[in-house]
């Protein structure tokens, strides 16, 4: 049988933007260990971090003086081939002066098996050096860095003739985009809310989706359940408007007209705590912690004093007072500070007992007399905060050639797959092909590992392994583990869960390909943890949870609450909701409209399990795992069957990005 062979080069990129929040403040500090840090972003699998030092230079005091890009580690055989990109934006918006850039010439080889960081110094554009108050906001005090990281991978690609025809990679996830386009047209609005003297129109579904408050409202017994105009107090129309584009896009909308970030967080922060929008209050009390300043300490602890919810970010102010005594003399000369010792005596009194405490250590310290002079040394604290939560995640990999790659690999040799997200952390596959160590090297050894350094995290993982006959003649091989991973154990799996000699008889496709399927839950527990720090060196900040608009509408789905469409397929009712079909699938509105004033709407020459999985993917931009399907009660049909169907249904109804299949 003829085959043909393609070699080509992949560009994998990623992107990440750096606010450095008091840039003024940061150039006062000196030039001694005066670095910020980013945190890590993905780009093509790889874990990175952008560093930006400040140093002095002549006539200039204190700037910006180097960028660096640092590879967090490199657990591959092979070396990573990247190009780097530096960006600094005209802050104004008005395009006055154009963006300072720096871009590498020539690609950069970071080394492979790489346990610790390699960095890579990049440069600071040269527009910047010359014209550095151009490129600072004035009114925010900040900076913003862009850098871009391309990954060059190298890839050859067998296969017969048979299969010369190409399919494009479906394009990204739409789904945010879409309920954000349902805001921007207002389409079919069922609330309006008055906000001051403002009328803004809203979805019912939508809010009640997003918020257990809003639910409550809508969908309890509450007299706003039956209003078409619900009236809101204590809140700016403004400040509403932001909560709502967070509500409909699970991002901060950029301050208008220079309006100053820490403000708008201050007024989210309140209505986040009220509606219960966790994601929306953790980005709030992210940006507060990164600018307590001597300025606002007081005026952030009365926002947030006896707000449970916020009580990390109130630690976080406690703190910042205490570290030093001009901090805590600042503060208490303040009008919030004496109305705290007014209606919180016991309050000021355990604050007070901290800055004593602070004052004992320091005299204690040998080296507390060398830095005392120096007045502009501050110390901040922020809280890392992990919600609780349990998110899974699928991930199917395929060794093609199972046969010859056991031949090429030895004991304690692995192949890794591409890393995947779950829960908010980078994974990965690693399997020994002729076992992790000598005495299992007649089996496959199968482990997953975490690619993200976790902290001081606990990463509780519960694992589904399976390893299935494609031929359908054999049993499916299944496994379940759990393990919790912590900083000194990211690594898990099975030493011998099959033997090679199993795998190969029974496992492989008849391309010579062993394909494993794993599903990986994540359980994280609510645990907050305070860390203090000198604001020269790095500051901690609250972790904020991984956007949840696809579970959201997932668990919406799978609950049957508030749907308002019938369909009848096989004679089975499945449940939807019509505002999502007509943000996902203009076909399937169709469908629904032609049937209005009708009980149902009957979808024929389909199957009802494969118009779940459509509905699946339409409310999370995700196709179900075709093993599912396989093993539902429509017995008897091939994974290539089912997803013949899948396709035939995203012809039909064209949901968006046509089921990534």
């Amino acid at each position: 049988m003829a085959t043909a062979s393609t070699h080509r080069t992949a560009v994998l990129r990623g992107a990440h933007q750096l606010n450095i929040l008091g840039y003024t403040t940061r150039r006062r500090l000196g030039g001694a260990n005066n670095t910020v840090r980013s945190r890590s972003f993905d780009a093509g699998g790889f874990l990175w971090t952008l560093v930006c030092r400040f140093h002095e230079k002549l006539l200039k005091g204190v700037t910006l003086a180097s960028v660096s890009l640092e590879l967090s580690r490199n657990e591959t055989d092979e070396a990573v081939v990247a190009t780097a990109s530096v960006r600094i934006d005209d802050p104004s918006g008005t395009g006055r002066w154009p963006a300072a850039e720096w871009c590498s010439e020539e690609a950069n080889i970071f080394p492979a098996r790489s346990s610790t960081a390699v960095a890579w110094e990049l440069a600071v554009p040269d527009a910047f050096r010359e014209h550095e108050a151009r490129y600072v906001d004035e009114d925010a005090d900040c900076l913003t860095v862009h850098c871009t990281v391309d990954v060059h991978r190298e890839e050859s690609v067998e296969g017969a003739t048979s299969r010369s025809c190409l399919v494009s990679m479906p394009p990204r996830p739409s789904l945010g985009k879409d309920i954000h386009r349902l805001r921007e047209k207002m389409w079919w609005p069922d609330v309006t809310f008055l906000v001051d003297e403002a009328k803004i129109q809203a979805h019912r579904l939508v809010l009640a989706m997003r918020s257990p408050v809003f639910a409550a409202e809508f969908h309890g017994g509450m007299k706003e359940k039956t209003m078409r105009s619900v009236r809101i107090h204590d809140m700016s129309a403004t400040t509403f408007k932001a909560m709502l584009y967070f509500i409909y896009t699970d991002e901060l909308p950029k301050p208008k007209n220079k309006a100053c970030p820490v403000a708008m967080a201050r007024d989210l922060l309140v209505a986040a705590d009220f509606y219960d929008l966790e994601r929306l209050r953790l980005m709030c009390e992210n940006i507060l912690s990164e600018s307590i300043t001597i300025d606002n300490v007081m005026e952030t602890l009365m926002l947030v004093h006896n707000r449970h919810s916020c009580h990390r970010l109130e630690a976080s102010c406690v703190e910042y007072m205490a570290s030093d005594p001009d901090v805590y003399d600042a503060a208490e000369a303040t009008e919030e500070y004496k109305e705290l010792e007014k209606t919180c005596p016991d309050f000021i009194n355990g604050i007070t007992k901290k800055v004593a405490k602070r004052a004992v250590d320091r005299n204690r310290s040998p080296s507390s007399s060398s830095s005392s002079g120096n007045g502009n040394r501050e110390t901040k604290s922020a809280s890392r905060y992990n919600p609780s939560a349990v998110m899974t995640g699928t991930h199917e990999f395929r060794i093609e050639r199972f046969s010859a790659v056991r031949k090429t690999h030895g004991v304690g040799e692995c192949v890794r797959s591409g890393s995947f997200p779950v829960g908010g952390y980078q994974w990965a596959i690693a399997v020994y092909p002729s076992g992790e160590q000598d005495q299992y090297k007649e089996y496959i050894g199968i482990f997953l590992k975490l690619m993200t350094h976790p902290g001081a995290a606990k990463v509780k993982t519960s694992m589904s392994i399976k390893i299935d006959d494609p031929n359908r003649k054999s049993m499916a091989s299944q496994f379940h583990c759990t393990h919790v991973y912590e900083q000194d154990s990211r690594s898990y799996g099975l030493f011998k869960p099959i033997s090679a000699a199993t795998a190969t008889s029974r496992y492989l496709g008849h391309d010579g390909s062993l394909t494993i399927y794993y599903k990986v839950a994540v359980t994280t527990e609510s645990c907050t943890s305070t860390t203090i720090c000198d604001t020269a060196t790095r500051i901690a900040i609250v972790d904020v949870s991984p956007s949840n608009m696809s579970w959201h509408l997932e668990q919406l789905l799978a609950s049957e609450e508030c749907w308002d469409v019938k369909f009848l397929v096989e004679e089975n009712e499945i449940h939807a909701h019509g505002l999502v079909i007509a943000t996902r699938s203009p076909a399937l509105h169709e469908l629904v409209e032609s049937a209005t004033g009708a009980d149902h709407i009957r979808v024929d020459g389909m199957k009802a399990s494969t118009f779940k999985a459509m509905l699946h993917f339409i409310h999370t931009d995700e196709p179900p795992h075709v093993g599912d399907l396989v093993a539902s009660p429509d017995a008897g049909d091939s994974s290539m069957t089912i997803v013949g169907e899948m396709l035939a249904a995203a012809c039909r109804f064209r949901p968006e990005t046509e089921l990534g299949i």
